[in-house]
């Protein structure tokens, strides 16, 4: 791993190993270990521990019988609980956002969608995922509710890990995708509430069932030895 600066180091150690778990460059079951860690990046242990919490607390890593850690399993148990999650969540944040927005924040979503549509049409997931949580966040900020807000922004790391393990195992669903997001965006800047969160629950189903059919052979494997 990269060396990184002393400033903020507990909270640049989790975004550094978040982004590991996310892109499946750290796998499910794979052990991580504070002190290897602190040794490649030259820094004490307390702020590597620091980041393992936080990274607990959000069921990106959990703790082992022994006091270690490691990357927690994405089963499909945990993927439709963040599913239905999600969809009660943003289901209410698309239809508050389509109540709120003003005209300033329909130019900021529009260049949002914009560079989410470019990535597509590059095939570049990293772009892609980091747009698809911008607006996330953008959207957040228009429904007003700090309360939700905070619940969400929790749940995002595993948001983004679903979303990577849709894009990458079927690329040639993201369109299909996507054009959930974009009639959702339209239904927003529409001022139609309900509509927007109609949107908001087609793009999130869809991601998930790539995911569900990815996932399924693998499970129904295990169920039978």
């Amino acid at each position: 791993m990269e060396q990184i600066s002393k400033n903020s180091l507990s909270d640049q150690i989790f975004h550094l190993i978040s982004s590991k778990i996310v892109q499946n460059a750290l796998k499910p079951g794979e052990q991580i270990y504070e002190t290897q860690i602190s040794k490649e990046l030259g820094v004490s242990r307390s702020p590597v521990r620091d980041a393992l919490r936080m990274l607990e607390q959000i069921w990106l890593v959990d703790r082992t019988p022994k006091g270690n850690y490691q990357v927690s399993a994405l089963s499909l148990e945990r993927i439709m609980h963040l599913y239905e999650t999600a969809n009660v969540i943003y289901q209410f944040v698309f239809s508050k956002a389509a109540e709120n927005i003003t005209p300033t924040e329909v130019k900021e979503l529009e260049k949002l969608m914009a560079r989410l549509e470019d990535s597509l049409a590059g095939n570049d997931f990293d772009v892609y995922l980091t747009y698809i949580t911008k607006m996330a966040h953008k959207i957040l900020k228009i429904a007003g509710n700090p309360m939700i807000e905070r619940i969400a922004t929790e749940l995002m790391p595993t948001a983004e890990r679903v979303q990577w393990m849709s894009i990458t195992s079927q690329p040639d669903q993201l369109q299909n995708v996507l054009t959930h997001l974009r009639q959702g965006y339209n239904h927003v800047i529409a001022k139609n509430p309900e509509k927007a969160a109609a949107a908001f629950k087609d793009f999130c189903t869809a991601h998930i069932q790539v995911v569900v059919d990815s996932l399924k052979p693998t499970a129904e494997k295990q169920a039978a030895g």
